[in-house]
Formats: structure tokens, sequence, C-alpha cells
């Protein structure tokens, strides 16, 4: 290779070498700032599941046509019947809720959600699954392997709000009462530490005593079994429940960004490694050509001087 073809390598690697670690350092700053209020709000998530875990129990009767009550903001075309959750029936179909990321450069992070979705699916015939697509990446799988969309979204911030996730909320309980499935699974990637993401799968309705045994299990020496409720058991249901399916998808959402922030940040100080390691080897070659570029040139002065030496004695 030429010496200016290395050069102009070399330059064009560092570029990029540049470009790569900027985005490593603007992932890191964001998954520092998300990363705390995930933690936040998976305690918070973790109590709601323990209240939960509390009040429904084999021995409680509940009303499963109790009224919707009236949200926070007082509208009424957001009103949903949370305790349509509770309701156990034949599963038909069920629903798959995927979280994916619509940006690129984050390793494998779409591509192992897309294969833990592809596994999971297996279990069913196509036309039993229902998705709710977040994300271009799962919807655009979907699309390409005959599988139904229910639901999508795409373009959520790097800080989701509570706003923004509102409507994924509303309709994924929704489309469970008006009986679109009958089972929903969220499949989304959990960020256990800066360095370290795993794939989960976790179904989230309905909510009745058998399908949440696992809770009492893990929640059976922290939670009271005596506890008294007041005023009632449906009543205090208007109030868990709802808070119950937001944590539930709101938290898979904000986990996944921070599982997303914390993949791009590795592969793109990966990246830059690669750059870096790529630039010294073309730095070695640069050398070597040009060390044996001037030992031609010193050889080619030499024989020419000799040549005339010989030409001067003859």
């Amino acid at each position: 290779m030429a010496l200016n073809e290395i050069k102009k390598k070399m330059n064009s690697i560092q570029k990029t070498s540049q470009i790569t670690n900027a985005m490593r350092l603007v992932s890191t700053t964001k998954y520092n700032s998300i990363v705390i209020e995930s933690a936040k709000y998976d305690a918070y998530s973790q109590k709601i599941k323990e209240m939960v875990s509390s009040v429904i129990r084999p021995d409680i009767q509940y009303d499963l046509d109790a009224s919707p009550v009236v949200d926070e903001d007082g509208n009424n075309d957001s009103l949903i019947n949370f305790h349509s959750m509770m309701e156990v029936r034949p599963v038909n179909k069920v629903g798959f809720l995927v979280i994916t990321s619509d940006k690129g450069l984050a390793g494998n992070y779409n591509t192992s959600i897309l294969k833990e979705f592809r596994d999971q699916a297996r279990k069913y015939r196509k036309d039993q699954i229902e998705v709710l697509a977040i994300g271009a990446p799962i919807a655009k799988f979907c699309r390409e392997n005959g599988y139904h969309l229910a639901y999508e979204r795409y373009h959520l911030s790097d800080y989701p709000s509570f706003t923004e996730v509102r409507n994924i909320i509303r309709e994924a309980v929704n489309l469970f009462k008006d009986k679109t499935y009958d089972e929903l699974y969220l499949c989304y990637n959990h960020s256990i530490n800066v360095l370290v993401n795993e794939c989960r799968f976790e179904r989230i309705l309905p909510i009745s005593p058998e399908n949440i045994r696992h809770l009492h299990e893990e929640n059976k020496d922290k939670v009271d079994p005596q506890v008294l409720i007041e005023p009632d058991v449906n009543q205090v249901l208007d109030f868990l429940l709802p808070l119950y399916a937001q944590t539930q998808i709101y938290g898979a959402v904000i986990d996944a960004k921070t599982a997303e922030q914390s993949a791009r940040m590795q592969a793109m100080g990966q990246a830059t490694d690669n750059a870096e390691k790529l630039i010294a080897d073309l730095q070695q070659e640069y050398h070597h050509e040009r060390q044996k570029r001037i030992t031609n040139e010193i050889i080619e002065i030499t024989n020419g001087a000799n040549a005339q030496v010989k030409e001067k004695k003859g």
C-alpha cells in the first residue's frame, strides 16, 4: 500500500474514532442520569408488587365489574377499568409487549430482544400472537415474519416521561379487556449494571392469586398475612391496580432505556478501542513502508555510485 493511501486511511479512522468516542461520552452521561431514576423507580415498583401480593388472595372475592375511576387529570376519555386486569380466561391469544430501540449503534441490544421474542413466540402459532411494538426494529421484524401488530409506538425519548408511556399502558390494558389477547407478556432488556444487560420475559396480565404466586413467595417475609384492608378491597384495588399497571410497563420502559444507554456506551467504547488499535497497526505499516522505501533508495544510490566507480576504472 502506498504511503499516501496509508496516511489517508489513518486520518479517516482517526476522525471516526473521535466521533465514536464523543458518542460514548454522550451515552455515559445519559446512562449516569437515567440509572439513578431507574433505581429509584425499581424500589417503588417492588413496593407496589408487595402491596399487590398482600391484597390479591384466593380467599377474597373481587368485583371485576367495578366502575373505572377518573384519572388524576379528570379526563373521561382515558378511563380504564383496571379491574378487568384480574379476569382469568382460557388462553386463545397471547400479547407480547416488546421494547426495542429506534436508534442504532448499540451493539446487540435489539438483536438479543428479537431473539428472545422469536424463541418465546415459537411456543404459539402465529395467529395466536398479538404484538405491541415499541420501536421500529420489532415492528419491522413482525411484518417480515408474519406476526400481527396490534399497536405500534416509535421514537420514545431518552428520558421517557409518564405522559409518553400513558397511552401504551392504556392500550395494553384495553386490548386485554377487549379480549384481543388473554395474556400479556413484557419482553425487554434489563440493565443489571453498566457492563451487563439481560433479556427479561415477564407475564403481567392477568393479575390473579395463581399468576402472582411468585410474588407471595418473594414477599412472604415482608408482608403481614393478616393485613387489614379498609374501607374495602375493591376501593383499595381502584387505587392499587392502576399503579401496578403503571409500574410494570413504565418501569420496563425506563429499565430498557437504561440498558440501551449502557449497550451504546459499551459499543462506542469498543469501536473507539478498535479504531485506536487499527491506527496503531497502520502506523506500524506506514513506518515499515517508509523504511523500506528509504532502504530501496539507499540501495539504488549505492548501486549507482558503484556503477560510476566501475566506469571510471574501466
